[in-house]
């Protein structure tokens, strides 16, 4: 009689197989899980130290920072230009590309390609969460003045403008721009002006980089803007617009806002500045008191908007974190 040799049958194999891969299919989300999660504490983290730089530049000043004043208008070579983040540099242990800032003469800080001053990555601007296909992007918007074009490090936090940070209008006063929120063209906000109450105001929220659509439709409705994934260039300083679309992020869009499919250039406009993350459900929020918090993307838009004005008057009670 042959002897049975010991293994596996066809069977017992297709069954361990299986087994493995329903073990597999329940582990993979809860690692994601797990890791979006961590992500999320990152950026809190984030955030919570950008605020409490923030703060020690009041304790400085007697006022936040500007946040942004372009190139003295008329002079021959771009001076006297800066913005919100750069003001910060040295309170977010940046000091020492700080002092290479050169404010004599803007051009210098683009000169240099990717080792130029603009093209400094700053990992605290960045959220793990955030999907930039980059974290150094050339500028591409043609309307730019040519002394900007070159490499600059991305952020994905902007600075609070208000119910409109990113607005349709023209020079000198560019009436668009709500300038009710704490960061804005030639601003001087001191915490005393956020009459709402610092735990019911915005200082600083998220920037998501990923929308389809806006960059379908950006080249036929805003020829010459940059794309969604080249706004929010740290260091860009050229003109207010280009400024504010940077640096700062309004409440004229609900959180997590997509440009719906055929969007007309003000849905790409509330676009280009809108709070939102990577972050499943919501985006993460510093306030003026120093405190972050995670905010649903079903906040009611006008909820949104009061907590992004400093001194409307509203009671913003009913937010649920």
């Amino acid at each position: 009689m042959r002897r049975r040799r010991p293994g596996f049958t066809l069977i017992e194999l297709l069954v361990v197989i299986a087994i493995i891969a329903v073990l597999i299919g329940l582990i993979v989300p809860a690692v994601q899980k797990v890791r979006e999660a961590a992500n999320r504490m990152v950026c809190a983290n984030h955030l919570k130290q950008i605020a409490l730089a923030t703060h020690t530049f009041h304790d400085a000043h007697q006022k936040f920072p500007i946040g942004g004043r372009p190139p003295v208008p008329g002079a021959a070579i771009p001076t006297g230009a800066t913005n919100l983040w750069v003001e910060l540099l040295p309170h977010i242990e940046q000091g020492n590309l700080h002092d290479k800032w050169d404010y004599n003469d803007n051009r210098n800080n683009v000169i240099g390609d990717r080792d130029a001053t603009t093209a400094h990555v700053i990992k605290l601007l960045i959220c793990p969460s955030d999907p930039l296909p980059a974290d150094v992007v050339e500028n591409s918007a043609a309307i730019s003045p040519s002394w900007s074009w070159g490499f600059y490090g991305m952020s994905s936090y902007g600075g609070s403008a208000g119910t409109r940070s990113f607005p349709p209008g023209s020079p000198p006063n560019f009436p668009g721009l709500s300038r009710d929120g704490i960061f804005w063209i030639g601003s001087s906000v001191l915490i005393g002006d956020i009459t709402d109450g610092t735990s019911n105001t915005f200082l600083f929220g998220e920037r998501y980089h990923r929308d389809p659509e806006f960059d379908l439709r950006q080249p036929v409705v805003l020829s010459g803007v940059a794309p969604i994934t080249q706004l929010g260039k740290w260091g860009f300083v050229a003109g207010t617009p280009g400024i504010m679309v940077n640096v700062t992020l309004h409440s004229a869009a609900p959180i997590n806002y997509r440009v719906p499919t055929g969007g007309n250039a003000p849905a790409l406009l509330d676009r280009a500045a809108a709070f939102g993350s990577g972050h499943s459900g919501g985006a993460n929020f510093a306030y003026a008191d120093g405190s972050v918090h995670f905010l649903s993307e079903r906040t009611p838009p006008l909820m949104l908007q009061a907590l992004s004005t400093r001194s409307g008057g509203e009671l913003n009670t009913e937010v649920g974190y």
